[in-house]
């Protein structure tokens, strides 16, 4: 056996899904695990936290450079949380034997504030899987394991997988703003300083400084936002909460139906991000116009592809909603591919009949006009 071998039994072992953009050094890996080839990167990690939201594990097997594709979901993670463990396992490629440069991949740890684990040799990787595992549970966030051509590539008396016994990490607490969950990710990376890692596996935990005090919460405020007064969509978003049905949201306006009065929003990990993170979890996607042409568009081509039940609702009011209402393109015909069905917002008739669990991929834009000189309607939290 070599190294490459070894990963790829414990990974197979560790996780319930496994999700891949292949590239040196990490092909072959990926290959073994038979790991899901996905559009992007990006796309790979979402549907990794869409399992995750279902308690699974998952891992995402890139090369370095594709970690530059998933960092802002990766970044995201960290604050909004995860509950089954995902790993990132990063293929870096230090002289550039087969790659356009040789990025070192564990400066990921003290940006998107996630621990980085690596193996002294190939007959560690199993111990360090599962502890990337573990501490991706305990942290709630994404751990990143590192491995390089030179641990791939060795000779590894055959070891078998290990099998740990399953944390379970927690989404941020929705009492918290968002300032308050990034303090609360403080907090938790400053606990696991000093962290203890098995015999042959090296744990970095980036140095962070805590802040005093509780995180801060919306009662702190006050008060927390909700949809403008004369907002076009909250027939849709009562809609949705009448039915039970709890859409992975987006950033942007989407992310609003998360707060009082509905409640109804799952975790959002960034913009464009709905998409994969539904199709593998509540099979619901709320997400504006900006955010799927930004990059969620990347998911639904995937999602499209592979004929995964999600409903895709689409907010298309022209508008970038959360930061200054400047103008956004049009979707429906660089969405033609996907047949959309196009609806109105006042329309209610065929929102009721429209939105409906999907058993296939379905798109629905939702049409409407941003109301002219409101903002976001503040509400008691």
């Amino acid at each position: 056996m070599d190294g490459e071998e070894v990963l790829a039994l414990a990974l197979s072992g560790a996780a319930d899904a496994l999700y891949t953009v292949p590239g040196y050094p990490v092909t072959g890996c990926a290959t073994r695990t038979r790991a899901e080839v996905c559009t992007n990167e990006k796309v790979a990690l979402e549907y990794a936290f869409g399992d995750s939201l279902l308690g699974r594990r998952a891992a995402v097997v890139v090369k370095h450079v594709g970690m530059n594709l998933l960092a802002d979901p990766l970044v995201q993670a960290t604050a909004q949380g995860i509950v089954g463990g995902v790993v990132v396992v990063a293929g870096d490629d230090p002289l550039a034997r087969a790659s356009q440069v040789g990025e070192d991949s564990r400066h990921f740890g003290p940006l998107a504030m996630v621990p980085v684990v690596e193996a002294d040799g190939p007959e560690a990787l199993p111990a360090a899987v599962e502890e990337a595992f573990a501490l991706s549970e305990a942290m709630a966030r994404v751990c990143v394991l590192r491995v390089t051509p030179e641990i791939l590539d060795a000779p590894a008396a055959a070891r078998p997988a290990l099998r740990g016994a399953r944390g379970a990490g927690t989404l941020a607490d929705p009492a918290l703003t968002m300032r308050g969950r990034w303090e609360r990710a403080l907090q938790v990376t400053a606990a696991h300083t000093g962290h203890q890692a098995p015999e042959g596996v090296m744990v970095t935990i980036p140095q962070v400084s805590p802040p005093a005090g509780e995180p801060e919460r919306f009662s702190d405020r006050g008060f927390c936002r909700t949809f403008c007064r004369h907002c076009p969509y909250r027939p849709l978003v009562s809609l949705l909460a009448e039915r039970g049905m709890r859409p992975v949201v987006d950033a942007g306006c989407s992310l609003l139906a998360t707060n009082p009065p509905y409640r109804i929003g799952v975790a959002s990990y960034g913009l464009g991000s709905a998409v994969a993170v539904g199709a593998k979890s509540t099979g619901v996607a709320l997400i504006g116009d900006y955010g799927i042409l930004h990059s969620g568009i990347n998911a639904l081509i995937d999602v499209y592809e592979k004929g995964l039940p999600l409903l895709c609702i689409v907010l298309e009011n022209r508008r970038m909603g959360m930061v200054g209402g400047q103008e956004v393109a049009g979707v429906e015909k660089y969405l033609d591919w996907a047949r959309p069905v196009i609806c109105r917002a006042d329309d209610l008739a065929g929102l009721a009949r429209l939105i409906v669990p999907a058993d296939r991929p379905t798109t629905v834009i939702v049409t409407g006009a941003c109301p002219e000189g409101e903002s976001h309607e503040k509400v008691e939290c």
